[in-house]
């Protein structure tokens, strides 16, 4: 029982403190699963991280769901998930009720603009240490940077472009047992 609150809270800190949506909090479920917990190692993180992303879904739920099943089984998805969600639902509810005169605020608009660079950089920072602790192969720097342009710059699908990868991924993995 003291694991699913552990479980519940840590996702609740995390879903109530993080604004920018699910990249914004990787930094937070780094330090808190790998440095705090201790509930994943590097690669495990990293696995966590390929599976939510790539499966449909928010990546906040996506990242519980793995998590809450990694920790703790079926009662640790739902404390992970119903953690994570909570807050940010209360949050939106509040706004959507009150839309109209929290927009008239005077600083309502300059907190948000305060807000957007930091949840950037929030991000810039989770990808660094991703890339930093993973020591990846050049390939997989390569096909990072071609993902990167061809979504940003080219307006690739992303769809076409996680497709893609996973196809070079089964690819590069058998180039590599030949081999050998």
């Amino acid at each position: 029982m003291k694991i699913l609150f552990e479980i519940f809270k840590s996702f609740f800190k995390i879903g109530a403190f993080t604004v920018g949506g699910g990249y914004a909090m990787l930094p937070l479920f780094e330090d808190e699963f790998i440095n705090k917990k201790k509930w994943f190692t590097d690669q495990d993180f990293l696995n966590m991280l390929t599976v939510a992303t790539a499966s449909p879904g928010p990546l906040a739920v996506n990242s519980a769901v793995y998590t809450g099943y990694h920790v703790a089984g079926v009662k640790g998805i739902i404390a992970a998930v119903v953690g994570v969600i909570i807050s940010p639902v209360v949050i939106i509810l509040i706004l959507a009720a009150n839309y109209e005169k929290f927009r008239s605020l005077e600083f309502a608009n300059p907190i948000f603009s305060g807000i957007r660079p930091a949840v950037v950089g929030l991000m810039f920072a989770a990808v660094f240490n991703l890339v930093k602790k993973n020591r990846l192969r050049w390939t997989w720097y390569t096909l990072s940077i071609l993902s990167f342009a061809l979504i940003s710059f080219i307006k690739v699908d992303p769809v076409i472009v996680i497709g893609g990868a996973a196809l070079l991924g089964v690819l590069f993995q058998k180039y590599l047992e030949r081999r050998r």
